[in-house]
């Protein structure tokens, strides 16, 4: 072939590559929604567009080759113009239209990238369909044009086209799992299922497709479907990881505990350097409440890292879970002598020296936090330990100099909670209060900032204002859960309005289950009402999830009062080595275990 391009061929090459830097990039870089109606805009391109009749409406008769290059070009440019003045729908006409009168794909692609861009799955599989007769070795051309297929219901062609994908390829697993993948998206789970199933005709023997069907029959909350597809997969590789694991969960939430981590011990005995499994038992053990078991299993897994920082960081964030400090503090500093995961390694360590009262410590790591998500968290803390070191004043005008740097209304709202807890914590309830009421003359009827205020409120002892702003704001957010146990909680410690307290409680078990704040308010209700027992059991859920003071005391009351003596003693005195200046726990130690 010749390196020497015509006229016509570097014009096309200009337009299609070098001219349109918005397609380029991606079409996820323009604004766009399906549906909008760019084409009744007036502009230049626009006219053009709507004088610019269909190629099949013009005439029947034969045309030449110039005319052609011309129509061609003519089209081109009316998809460039649209394209960088926003016109995306107009663009994708243009290039529709374009791909007709082109042998080069690169048309076609660009014409299939902005449809599916705009949810215009019709006008995507023509497009992909006419890119894929082009280059039929594209690589991402019969993904792009099952996605269409799924969008519109046309399972049997997003079969077909599936199983070319996972026969052909070099690579079955990652495909499988990228077909999973845009199932899923498709939001269609009956049929996901279906086309899955139908792929496993193709490729039986696959243990990833097996997975992947498992996967998707969870979606449905078919359990047993997904439990004998886990079967099949590990059938065919014993040493899956994802298998083991996902089986494991599923025996564990049918009451089969032991069963599930048997089945992973087995497998970990014979292959100790199984990382991604031994990860998974340890979350496994996490949530089944085994925290020093999972300490065992962070610790093997830290010593097979190899410094990875990736696998470092997870064991950090599973051992400060699992309360295990001291080792998430050892994973941590070896996390930052890999240079990767510095902002985490420092926020993380900050929390440690934080929860541990060194203050400085914690003050010095958390402005080491650079920019990022974790950024303003760390600023907010260090203004509030500074206000707990006593620097009450230079700690709200660390909050009031980042107020000034900031103009999102959200973020500005977090910073004036911020100061309200600061002043709180000081023992200055009235101020915090006001601050939060001119704050609500800033953004009026912010939910946040009537949560705030109504607890601000509390420690000031301002009641009527507590019960006032928490109902204006469940009001207006009837299932804000945080404010149906936060108004539950006050009528039940109270001992007034019971009734409704159960209601606004009972309510907020719905909208947070396992919640321990709201296990804690809904045991405290059942104690004020004397039913003891039912108290007694929902304390200690909410105890295990969540060993606070506050809990353990109204734990040790109930069982007090449920005539477990040596038990309510046992909590309280367990409760002080941890807070042991808690003023309600020494209450109740003197009131009952002395």
């Amino acid at each position: 072939m010749s390196n020497n391009l015509n006229g016509r061929d570097r014009l096309l090459q200009r337009l299609v590559s070098g001219a349109l830097p918005f397609l380029m990039l991606g079409c996820s870089t323009v604004p766009m929604g399906p549906g909008t109606a760019l084409a009744a805009q007036s502009d230049g391109a626009e006219s053009l567009a709507q004088a610019q009749p269909e190629p099949e409406a013009v005439s029947t008769a034969p045309v030449s080759q110039s005319t052609m290059d011309g129509q061609l070009m003519f089209e081109l440019m009316i998809a460039e113009l649209a394209g960088r003045r926003g016109q995306l729908d107009v663009a994708m006409a243009g290039y529709l239209r374009a791909s007709k009168h082109t042998d080069d794909p690169r048309v076609s692609e660009r014409a299939t990238r902005l449809a599916m861009y705009g949810q215009q799955w019709a006008e995507a599989q023509t497009a992909a369909q006419r890119w894929l007769e082009l280059d039929p070795d594209a690589a991402e051309v019969r993904e792009m044009l099952g996605q269409t297929f799924l969008q519109q219901n046309k399972t049997a062609d997003a079969i077909e086209i599936y199983q070319q994908l996972i026969t052909e390829t070099d690579n079955p697993e990652q495909t499988i799992y990228q077909v999973q993948s845009e199932l899923q998206a498709a939001n269609n789970p009956v049929q996901a299922i279906e086309v899955m199933q139908a792929l496993i005709s193709a490729v039986p023997d696959n243990s990833q497709a097996h997975l992947a069907l498992a996967n998707l029959l969870m979606a449905t909350n078919d359990e047993k479907g997904a439990l004998a597809s886990l079967e099949q997969a590990l059938s065919l590789d014993a040493g899956n990881s994802n298998a083991l694991l996902l089986k494991a969960r599923l025996l564990m939430a049918s009451g089969q505990s032991e069963e599930a981590f048997a089945s992973l011990e087995t497998v970990l005995e014979k292959n100790p350097d199984k990382l991604l499994l031994r990860l998974g038992y340890a979350q496994l053990l996490l949530d089944a409440g085994r925290a020093d078991e999972t300490g065992e299993q962070l610790d093997v897994v830290f010593q097979g890292a190899d410094n990875n920082p990736d696998t470092l960081l997870t064991i950090s964030l599973l051992a400060l879970d699992a309360r295990q400090v001291d080792r998430a503090e050892t994973y941590l500093k070896r996390l930052r002598e890999t240079g990767r995961y510095t902002e985490q390694a420092n926020f993380y360590e900050a929390r440690i020296n934080d929860q541990r009262k060194d203050y400085d410590a914690a003050i010095q790591l958390y402005d080491a936090v650079g920019e990022g998500e974790l950024q303003l968290p760390a600023q907010i803390r260090v203004a509030e330990l500074m206000g707990i070191s006593g620097d009450l004043d230079g700690g709200r005008d660390r909050l009031h100099q980042l107020m000034v740097a900031v103009s999102d209304p959200q973020i500005q709202t977090q910073l004036l909670t911020a100061e309200s807890r600061m002043l709180q914590e000081a023992g200055q309830g009235e101020q915090a209060v006001s601050v939060l009421t001119e704050a609500l003359l800033r953004f009026p009827g912010n939910g946040d900032l009537l949560y705030a205020r109504a607890l601000a409120a509390d420690s000031a002892g301002d009641t009527d204002r507590l019960v006032d702003d928490l109902n204006e704001l469940i009001k207006s957010e009837p299932d804000n859960a945080h404010a149906l146990n936060a108004l539950g909680y006050h009528l039940a410690d109270n001992n007034v309005e019971l009734g409704r307290a159960e209601e606004l409680l009972v309510k907020a078990n719905k909208l947070l289950p396992n919640d321990p704040a709201i296990l804690d308010s809904l045991g405290w209700l059942r104690y004020r009402q004397g039913n003891y027992t039912e108290a007694v059991s929902m304390l200690k859920s909410a105890y295990s999830l969540y060993q606070d003071p506050e809990i353990a005391a109204h734990l040790g009351e109930a069982l007090w009062h449920d005539g477990s003596e040596e038990e309510a003693r046992t909590v309280i005195d367990d409760a002080l080595i941890e807070s042991p200046k808690d003023d309600r726990l020494l209450k109740i130690k003197q009131k009952y275990t002395e």
